[in-house]
């Protein structure tokens, strides 16, 4: 499974509360093929997201959409409101004053309400890349007055999205990581939002020893490895309420760490408010994991 499709299967996975859920079947509409008196459909290569488009608007409607598939070699899915009766059932429940490419804000009766909205959008016309590739995430909007709204919406909660033409449409785009860290968690894929926070501090902490020591590629494997070690173990005692009951000099080393993802050995020593050595420190975080190893087993 890709890094978006990974994504999408837990934005779908999240249970959708019930003011939210006409906000998060509209967003998922308006930005997918077509939203029309003539059209109402999406289409996607991800067959969970396309089942996911069907259920929400059973949900809202009790209206079956129906499922196609395309495609040879890469398969294709569209689901698609067949009944006319059935697409004015639909669209009499928005307010687009003259015109259908118009985002009806009416529907955001809560904060949380506009947060599925997006979250029903980027399920429709979303892309994220691979972090371990490139920091990228984009909608491809299909008409440039429905992105410029979105743009300006998102643009209201903090999150700002660069704008470039795509057809006839607009692409809505960021390459920062934080950003995308940002609007993960706002849509809430807040998993995949810290696994992207990791892998940060991962390129992060490999540069900084790179930086600092010009070590060869295996020095450096070993060297990240260990401190992921160090946060693995420490994050897991700090989820069973088993840190703040370690040993003062573990407790302070722990901290020391958690505060200082990236640093190496040396810096924390330096760091630190306490006189260590780089063998006494390592020892410490030696006993930390085999604290968290007793307890894993």
């Amino acid at each position: 499974m890709s890094f978006c499709s990974s994504v999408k299967s837990e934005l779908l996975n999240l249970r959708v509360s019930g003011c939210c859920r006409q906000a998060f079947c509209y967003g998922f509409m308006l930005f997918g093929r077509a939203f029309s008196i003539k059209r109402i459909a999406l289409q996607t290569a991800n067959e969970e997201v396309a089942r996911g488009y069907a259920n929400a608007i059973f949900q809202n409607y009790k209206i079956k959409p129906e499922i196609k598939t395309g495609g040879s070699k890469k398969p294709t899915f569209v689901a698609e409101v067949i009944s006319e009766a059935d697409r004015l059932k639909i669209l009499a429940q928005y307010d687009f004053g003259m015109s259908e490419e118009l985002i009806d804000d009416s529907i955001f009766l809560r904060d949380c309400c506009f947060a599925s909205f997006v979250r029903g959008a980027f399920l429709s016309c979303g892309n994220i890349n691979d972090p371990e590739k490139e920091y990228r995430l984009e909608f491809n909007v299909k008409t440039e007055t429905i992105a410029l709204e979105l743009q300006a919406l998102l643009l209201r909660e903090g999150i700002s999205l660069k704008s470039a033409k795509n057809g006839k449409g607009l692409k809505l785009y960021t390459k920062d990581s934080a950003v995308i860290e940002d609007l993960l968690t706002f849509m809430g894929a807040s998993k995949h939002s810290l696994e992207i926070m990791d892998t940060k501090v991962i390129k992060s902490v490999k540069n900084s020893i790179n930086r600092a020591r010009n070590c060869d590629s295996a020095n450096i494997s070993k060297t990240v490895e260990a401190s992921i070690r160090q946060r693995r173990a420490i994050e897991f005692l700090k989820s069973v309420d088993r840190l703040e009951s370690l040993p003062e000099e573990l407790l302070q080393a722990a901290k020391l760490r958690l505060e200082n993802p990236e640093a190496t050995l040396k810096e924390l020593v330096r760091l630190s408010s306490e006189p260590l050595t780089i063998s006494g420190l390592n020892h410490r975080f030696q006993k930390i994991i085999e604290i968290y190893e007793e307890m894993k087993n």
